[in-house]
């Protein structure tokens, strides 16, 4: 039996092009790109061979040309969105945030955020619409992320970040098996002046933060797979709580590579989202594949 490696592994455009179009023919895929209708990082794609890094931003202008306007004008295409959308009705948008990008930023920051676009997105089809940042997804790691789309939504929804009633389930990848193989970590998280987290045990100090994790997949060299559950939702919770059992995720430029150039992207993903509908009150969950680099492998048995 042979483990396959859960790193490092290759990813092209064509692989991010059918996880947005799953049923598109290859063709098809092609004249997108030698129409111009595909840019990586604001440069016009070449191949659809074109190597990615998890990282790389994938834009694609559903429309080869615009349409004219009565007056003889171009009227501008609606935005679309460079990833995932995984569910959307009139309240909420549930996405499938890629490494790499931010969840918003900050005032006077112009650098690319998936509130942004949204928001964009959103108003082309109803400018009505007011989309609302609920929670925030690391820059590095990848994953489910959901904004609201009203008013009604967006209160529902905080509320239930706040009563910690939305479940959410992440994989991560870390460098070896901890000890034990499943658990608890119930700590009091506080922030470090460079941005960083850590557990105090001073009285009266920091937020309350609980991870469960359980080791669901262990390599031959000695990396473990993990999946693990959020009880509460502070600012780099996994990757301090985990660093501080011993078992720090793989390629974490904070908690583990400190200093170092990371090989590879954050080995974070968030895969499981459950909380209840705003407008209908129905339990929801949603389900993302993992990337390929946090997929347990297949072992085949003689």
């Amino acid at each position: 039996m042979h483990d396959k490696s859960l790193n490092h592994m290759p990813s092209t455009l064509l692989d991010r092009l059918l996880k947005l179009y799953p049923h598109a023919k290859r063709t098809t895929l092609r004249r997108m790109i030698s129409s111009g209708r595909v840019r990586i990082n604001g440069q016009r794609a070449r191949t659809l061979n074109q190597p990615l890094q998890d990282h790389d931003l994938v834009q694609v202008n559903e429309q080869p040309q615009k349409p004219a306007t009565a007056g003889g004008r171009s009227a501008a295409a609606a935005p679309t969105l460079p990833f995932p959308i995984v569910y959307e009705d009139q309240h909420l948008i549930v996405i499938d945030k890629p490494a790499g990008l931010l969840t918003c930023a900050t005032p006077g920051d112009r650098r690319a955020n998936a509130l942004a676009m949204v928001r964009r997105y959103v108003a082309a089809r109803d400018p009505r619409a007011r989309v609302g940042l609920i929670h925030r997804l690391d820059r590095d790691a990848s994953g489910l992320v959901v904004f609201s789309k009203n008013h009604q939504a967006y209160v529902s929804l905080k509320r239930q970040f706040f009563q910690h009633s939305v479940e959410r389930i992440y994989l991560a990848l870390v460098d070896r098996i901890p000890t034990p193989r499943s658990g608890t970590i119930d700590t009091r998280l506080v922030e470090r002046a460079d941005g960083t987290v850590h557990s105090t045990t001073r009285a009266g100090k920091g937020q309350r933060a609980i991870t469960r994790y359980e080791t669901i997949h262990a390599t031959r060299g000695g990396a473990a797979l993990l999946r693990v559950r959020l009880e509460t939702g502070r600012k780099h919770q996994i990757r301090a709580h985990l660093a501080e059992r011993g078992v720090p995720i793989l390629n974490d430029p904070l908690y583990r590579d400190a200093g170092r150039k990371p090989q590879g992207r954050l080995m974070l993903a968030a895969v499981e989202l459950s909380l209840t509908h705003p407008h209908t009150g129905r339990r929801m969950s949603f389900r993302i594949d993992p990337p390929p680099q946090l997929r347990p492998p297949i072992t085949n048995k003689p």
